[in-house]
């Protein structure tokens, strides 16, 4: 007996064990709560219960689930009752808020009442008080009028000294009397203007509480209001747990008599193998105990080593999980950059746009001003050629008067001339006034600038050229009108003389400002086509950078996809785990209770 009671104490802790470890696992994290405590609490009785109980019980883990919905009912029942109490205990604060609020309201309003009536007090006081001073001013006109007065008799009077001298201190003392009651009434009067403004800063200050009391009273009955809507709803969520709980009591006492009725069968069943252990002692076999505990070792030894294992894949799957999370952190910073990166090039693209729409804008003008330049050329340039006409025919024709309006109208010629001189010299300085903002404005585009910079600089000198020119036909026409004056002074039948010389220099000069404007028209053209090349250019560096923007997205969508797949891959391996040691768990329970049946 005394053998067999040390083996069933060697077989109830070498089951006991494992069976333990498996009660014991919990990878939650430690508890910060009334909740966590009590379900700790629970699974301590849980266990006592399980101590008590034999060692068949743990072969019926059914058995254990209405104690933990009991336990969990319970838990969630003291989780509500906790909430409840707070909210009370958050509601009671509030009222009290608004009761001070109230009482603050009330204090504020009496001290508003009272401020009025001091006002009104003071309104009184200052009324009664200028009265007084407009009878103290009227007092002391009188006494002087009367001072006057005695002033006249006593000049009158010589003689009757004493009465007049008797009347006039006593119109000194009335005097000083009404003076000093002047200068206390003043002093009365600036005493109460001070009450007054101190009155105006009591009310202003009694509104401001009022307000404010108004205020936090409205906050106060609308927190109210929303707590008591929320103490109703905990309170319905109390009772439908009590009702849980109370089946729950129910089931856990029709478990409590299943499991005492099992038990009953255990016990039973106890006796029984106890009885037929006793007939096998004397059967047994010390060979076959110490292989049988040889194999109890082995699978001890098996079961630690499955827990190692087990161990090791949860430590796998945390790395797994962190390299996940890393990586997924990555391409979050990632597609932030990318975000950061396309709004900066949009930014960009943007700016790049706004200057080449300045730049055009600036170039249309330009070559608006140009044509306007070409124009005047080119009524100079008919103008030119009205006038050699006009030359010409005055040459064939004899002398008349008309040689007077000629040189009248070559020097209306030359005015005009030096206008347009000064109006293409204006315009020359606004083409570079606006070639200045462009610089400033516009980093792009400055070789299109100095290309312009070249053409106006080339339109310069043909305008010099073209200045020069009409120089030219300035002086020579001034040549053709003296010698016009001379003939008519000397002889009748002298005409006016131009070389052929000067009329093909002139012709020459005028065909090489031509060139020079369509060599400026050409120029200004192929500026504008290379703006457009670089437009285009830029256009194509927008899609490009757009696709790129396109494709991160992209990789950044399946690197989110990646990561999803990961989580779903995660959970698929926990709940694989899980799976494992609930088997593995069954798997120790069974070998243990079946190694005890044996025994």
């Amino acid at each position: 007996m005394a053998n067999i009671r040390v083996k069933d104490q060697q077989k109830g802790s070498g089951s006991g064990s494992p069976r333990a470890e498996v009660g014991e696992v919990d990878t939650r994290a430690p508890f910060q709560s009334v909740k966590a405590a009590v379900s700790l609490f629970g699974e301590v009785v849980s266990r006592g219960v399980k101590t008590a109980s034999s060692p068949a019980n743990a072969n019926s883990p059914a058995n254990a689930t209405p104690v933990k919905k009991k336990l969990s009912s319970e838990n969630h029942a003291l989780d509500k009752e906790t909430q409840l109490l707070l909210a009370q205990k958050e509601l009671n604060k509030i009222k009290q808020q608004l009761e001070s609020a109230q009482t603050t309201k009330a204090r504020a309003l009496n001290e508003l009442e009272k401020a009025k009536r001091t006002l009104q007090d003071l309104n009184t006081n200052l009324k009664t008080v200028s009265d007084s001073k407009q009878l103290a001013i009227k007092d002391a006109e009188q006494v002087k009028i009367r001072a006057k007065k005695l002033e006249e008799v006593k000049s009158r009077e010589p003689i009757e000294g004493g009465a007049w001298k008797r009347e006039l201190d006593h119109a000194r003392k009335e005097y000083t009397a009404t003076v000093t009651e002047l200068d206390a009434t003043k002093q009365e009067l600036t005493k109460i203007r001070q009450d007054f403004d101190a009155a105006l800063e009591a009310k202003l200050a009694a509104f401001q509480q009022a307000a404010e009391a108004q205020r936090s009273a409205n906050v106060n009955s609308d927190r109210v209001n929303e707590l008591s809507k929320e103490v109703a709803a905990m309170q319905g969520s109390i009772e439908q747990l009590k009702l849980a709980s109370q089946q729950a009591q129910q089931e856990q006492a029709n478990a409590v008599a299943e499991k005492q009725a099992h038990l009953r069968s255990y016990n039973s069943a106890k006796q029984q193998v106890e009885e037929k252990l006793l007939s096998l002692k004397l059967e047994v076999d010390p060979e076959l105990t110490e292989s049988l505990e040889a194999k109890l070792e082995e699978t001890t030894l098996e079961i630690e080593v499955l827990q190692e294992e087990m161990k090791k894949a949860h430590a796998c799957e945390m790395d797994s999980m962190r390299v996940i999370t890393v990586e997924l952190n990555e391409a979050t910073k990632t597609l932030q950059e990318v975000a950061d990166e396309e709004s900066s090039l949009r930014s960009l693209v943007n700016s790049l746009r706004l200057d080449l729409e300045d730049v055009k804008r600036k170039q249309t003008e330009l070559k608006d001003k140009e044509m306007e330049m070409e124009s005047l050329a080119a009524k100079l340039t008919a103008q030119i050629q009205k006038t050699k006409e006009e030359a010409e025919a005055q040459l064939k024709s004899p002398p008349s008067h008309h040689e007077y309006d000629h040189s009248s109208t070559a020097q209306k010629l030359s005015s005009e001339t030096e206008s347009a001189w000064l109006e293409a010299e204006e315009m020359k300085k606004n083409a570079h006034q606006q070639k200045r903002e462009a610089e400033d404005t516009r980093v792009v585009a400055e070789e299109a600038e100095k290309k312009l910079k070249i053409a106006l600089e080339e339109a310069k000198d043909a305008k010099e050229a073209e200045k020069r020119a009409l120089d030219e036909l300035k002086l020579l026409s001034g040549g053709t009108q003296e010698a016009g004056t001379c003939s008519n002074s000397e002889t009748s039948g002298g005409k006016i003389k131009l070389s052929s010389e000067g009329y093909e220099s002139l012709t020459t000069k005028v065909e090489e400002c031509r060139k020079l404007a369509e060599q400026k028209e050409a120029e200004s053209m192929n500026q504008v086509e290379a703006i457009n090349v670089r437009k285009r250019e830029v256009d194509k560096k927008l899609e490009a950078n757009l696709k790129a923007i396109e494709e991160i997205k992209t990789a950044t969508d399946m690197a989110l996809s990646k990561a999803d797949m990961a989580e779903s891959a995660k959970s698929a391996v926990e709940g694989e785990l899980r799976k494992r040691r609930q088997e593995e768990q069954t798997v120790a329970g069974e070998s243990s209770g079946s190694f005890s049946i044996q025994f």
